[in-house]
């Protein structure tokens, strides 16, 4: 008689307010997901990149600055265009502990340890602790986390949230309490404000736990739903109400779902790539008429309306475009947004050699939901249900929009539970000696892997191109940076023009970096630009400018020309400061409409044309007026403070400059050369003493540069000084 293998199962019993995991095994998993952040936070923590923030993460920190320097509400329709909430987590700690963006990696790491212990208790009430602990731990080893918890972005913020709401809407029995129910929605009403698709899956989510607790009395379950509905759509609500104030128009949370729908699904769209940045961004905004641009809500109509036509004109290659994003979702590449996962992989090694990526969580998860879909048991089949209502919510909004990684993250936590649990089964029958099944669970990871492991989709289009400009652009930002330097800015571009030889954007940024230095060479880059990007006011009034300095007025004037011309047929006042600035030089090159030129200046951007007449020593008064208006009228942009200081400095008015020049500093403390043009205000004003310090604290700070050799020149001038005799009194 043979004797029968008993089938163990995981763990169920004692589950407790933490699933059972144990609150030592909750203290392992946070602090083994915190010393792995650790580790990728030696690796690549300071790498300009993640400190200089580019795209997505650099308009995050731009906009916190704002707010925490007292734009709480915001003013305008760039304010409307992306989700508030992650904005407003960032400007709560610029202003509690100033702008420092280790505090706020740290802080996002943190926040993500906290995410691994909530997936664990979720696993432990789900699926048992054993199932509750391994999905912990494989949360804190998960590398693209750490990854975007390392960039001023929404992950960090959204999982946690995410996976707060869903530990409580499930009880381990019974119906959740009202307060949890209450609890659950805010959060995810949150999470919404600052991911708004969170909403589909969510509400898949909440169907599924209404079919769970199918038996119990229908009230219950309708007050059920009105406790998490209410404030679920309470946040939206919130934000529509902010938007509307700014804007008078109706804008749920934010007004971006047109571009993004067009990016997605225009007949040029390859279903993984996220918008364009650059001048192929701006390319693209000049396409929408200025009076559409100016109302949020309806420029995201006429997008969505654009891509309906671009679908009805070949529904085939629409199609096609729907199977390739489907396909796109579960490859184990991680597509580029902003920056790419892969290209950071080569200089961090902590995120490359991490077992735990994508391509090996989702043949886990397969093999374990085949696994739970087949058990009696009703929590196990809950999580199934649930596992497979959010993954499906956020796939079918990647199949809606674009497939990248960042968009795709927030599904993998429910993808590591089912993933934990199949481990567990694979090792209990290996164990057992249950061949069969462990063929089973081979076959389904092969067949997994074959659809998700081969690069189906190729490459990156352009190769790196992207991820080197936005280096580039980043060692420009650093500055003073150990990193950063303009010569590394040019090897990043170059490094660009390797993967792609015709990029305009890494032509441009490097024709840019060496126009001080090398200007032939900056011109030929200048031209190469051009030539890929014909349509582009910036290339073409830098191509103008360089021109001029090189004596040839009269290609520099057809450029400006030619410059004008495309405001006939493009939207050029998303870039009025190059189109104000095409008239002032035309005015110092046709004297005899000079005259005109500048008053259409003045009339297309005042600022440009406030600083053009400061440089050119005319209209000062009008210049400081424009100047003390864009300050009043934006209190928190340095930029227009620093502007009123310039010219109050050139007019003579030495203390009132140093007020201007305090409050941008106060805006703006990382910028040295703030500080150093109020050192200069302060001495001709007679503030010796504050204005040495300023001068010393610089002389700190500053690597060998050409700032460095001013401050040392202005510092010398205030030491040569003698100091105030003080009167005695008799």
């Amino acid at each position: 008689m043979s004797r029968k293998r008993r089938v163990t199962r995981p763990s169920q019993e004692g589950p407790g307010p933490h699933g059972g995991v144990g609150r030592g095994w909750l203290l392992g998993i946070f602090l083994a997901a915190l010393a792995y952040r650790a580790l990728c936070f030696s690796a690549v923590g300071d790498h300009p990149l993640f400190r200089y923030p580019v795209i997505d993460a650099g308009a995050h920190d731009a906009w916190a600055r704002r707010i925490a320097a007292g734009d709480w509400l915001g003013h305008g329709p760039d304010d409307v265009f992306k989700p508030p909430l992650y904005p407003y987590f960032l400007a709560t700690l610029y202003g509690l502990f100033g702008r420092d963006i280790a505090l706020v990696q740290w802080a996002q790491y943190l926040l993500g340890s906290a995410s691994c212990v909530l997936v664990a208790v979720l696993g432990g009430r789900l699926l048992g602790p054993a199932a509750g602990r391994l999905a912990g731990f494989l949360s804190a080893a998960y590398a693209p986390y750490v990854f975007f918890e390392c960039q001023l972005l929404t992950p960090a913020l959204s999982n946690l949230l995410n996976v707060a709401a869903v530990v409580l809407l499930v009880a381990r029995e019974g119906f959740p309490s009202r307060g949890r129910l209450v609890a659950a929605g805010a959060l995810l009403g949150l999470s919404a404000g600052a991911r708004p698709d969170v909403l589909l899956p969510a509400a898949l989510v909440l169907l599924g736990l209404g079919f769970h607790h199918r038996r119990l009395p229908w009230r219950q379950l309708a007050w059920g739903a009105v406790c998490v509905g209410v404030p679920v759509a309470g946040v939206p609500a919130a934000i529509a109400v902010r938007n509307y104030s700014i804007t008078g128009q109706l804008i749920l949370v934010s007004s971006n779902g047109g571009i993004n729908f067009y990016t997605g699904n225009s007949s040029a769209a390859d279903g993984v790539s996220a918008v364009p940045v650059g001048l192929r961004w701006e390319r693209l905004v000049a396409r929408v008429p200025q009076e559409v641009l100016e109302r949020p809500a309806a420029a995201s109509r006429w997008w969505s309306r654009a891509a309906w036509r671009e679908v009805r004109a070949a529904p085939g290659a629409a199609l096609a475009r729907l199977g390739r994003k489907a396909l796109a979702f579960w490859s184990r590449r991680e597509f580029r947004n902003n920056i790419c996962y892969h290209f950071m992989q080569r200089v961090a090694w902590p995120l490359r050699v991490s077992p735990l990526q994508f391509a090996v969580v989702l043949p886990l998860a397969v093999c374990g939901a085949i696994g739970l879909w087949r058990s009696k048991v009703a929590m196990e089949r809950l999580a199934t249900r649930l596992c497979v209502l959010w993954v499906a919510g956020y796939w079918v909004g990647g199949i809606a929009f674009f497939v990248t990684a960042r968009f795709r993250l927030p599904a993998v936590p429910f993808l590591i539970l089912p993933a934990a649990w199949g481990v567990l089964r694979i090792v209990d029958a290996a164990r057992q000696g249950r061949w069969r099944s462990l063929g089973g669970y081979a076959a389904a990871v092969l067949l997994v892997g074959a659809v998700s492991w081969p690069m189906w989709l190729g490459p990156p289009r352009d190769g790196w191109v992207r991820d080197y400009v936005n280096l580039g652009n980043s060692l420009v930002e650093a500055g003073a940076h150990p990193m950063g330097s303009r010569r590394g800015a040019q090897q990043a571009y170059r490094r660009a023009l390797e993967c792609q030889a015709d990029d305009a954007d890494a032509h441009y940024m490097l024709a840019r970096s060496l126009l001080q230095d090398r200007p032939a060479e900056a011109i030929e880059h200048f031209e190469a630009a051009q030539r890929a990007m014909p349509d582009a006011p910036d290339v073409l009034l830098s191509l103008a400018e360089a021109r001029l300095a090189q004596g040839d007025a009269a290609h520099a004037r057809e450029l400006l020309e030619e410059l004008l011309r495309l405001a006939e047929t493009s939207n050029l006042w998303p870039r009025r400061a190059a189109w104000a600035t095409a008239h002032v030089r035309l005015a110092d090159l046709e004297a005899a409409e000079a005259s005109d030129h500048w008053e259409k200046a003045w009339a297309i951007d005042p600022r440009t044309a406030a600083e053009a007449a400061f440089l050119h020593r005319r209209e000062l008064s009008r210049a400081l007026d424009v100047f003390l208006a864009e300050a009043r009228k934006t209190p928190w942009d340095w930029y227009a403070h620093a502007n009123c200081g310039t010219l109050l400095l050139e007019l003579g008015r030495a203390r009132e400059a140093a007020a201007a020049y305090r409050r941008a500093v106060r805006l703006a403390p990382e910028r040295e050369a703030l500080r150093f043009h109020l050192a200069r205000a302060l001495l001709l004003a007679g503030e010796r003493d504050e204005a040495a310090r300023l001068l010393d604290g610089l002389l700190g700070q500053l690597p060998p540069c050409p700032l460095r050799g001013q401050v040392e020149q202005l510092r010398g001038q205030v030491g040569a000084r003698q100091p105030t005799r003080q009167r005695v009194r008799p």
